[in-house]
């Protein structure tokens, strides 16, 4: 029989010191990974009213008809209307929330429609404007343009 030794295992002192090493690592990964998701949030956001843009563009020039989005920065959302912004008919699709936590719709401004939603229009153009997507605690900022002649949407 084999008899036994002090090395044979850990001491209560190692065994703690590892545990707080370990917390305090996972203290900052979960930190970090709040923060990286709050920023995926914000440019998943930016990235979904591009492709919505884009999409109602398309739509307007496929239908033959002007389709107006509106945005409401108060409740961070949008709607799709037939017809232009400065006297919307029916909804076409929305109210949709956009905006993930902590990001918001802010400062539309779109020439000729009363700031607040884009028209585009049968012919392919569109009244030209911007729209920014911005974030709590954050000085990243996403714009989303639309040009007036072509209608053609980017994010920068």
């Amino acid at each position: 029989m084999r008899a036994t030794t002090r090395d044979d295992g850990f001491t209560l002192i190692e065994v703690m010191v590892v545990i707080v090493i370990f917390g305090v690592l996972m203290a900052i990964t979960v930190t970090r990974y709040d923060q990286w998701q709050a920023a995926s949030d914000q440019s998943g956001t930016a990235n979904e009213i591009e492709a919505l843009l884009r999409s109602t563009h398309q739509r307007a020039i496929t239908d033959g008809a002007a389709l107006c989005v509106l945005f409401d920065t108060t409740a961070d959302e949008y709607a799709v209307r037939q017809g232009g912004c400065a006297s919307p008919g029916a909804v076409v699709d929305g109210p949709r929330d956009v905006a993930g936590s902590g990001t918001h719709l802010a400062s539309p401004t779109f020439t000729g429609s009363g700031g607040d939603g884009v028209v585009f229009y049968a012919r392919g153009t569109a009244t030209g404007g911007s729209l920014k997507v911005t974030r709590d605690g954050s000085d990243k900022t996403y714009t989303v343009h639309v040009e007036q002649l072509t209608g053609r949407v980017t994010v920068s």
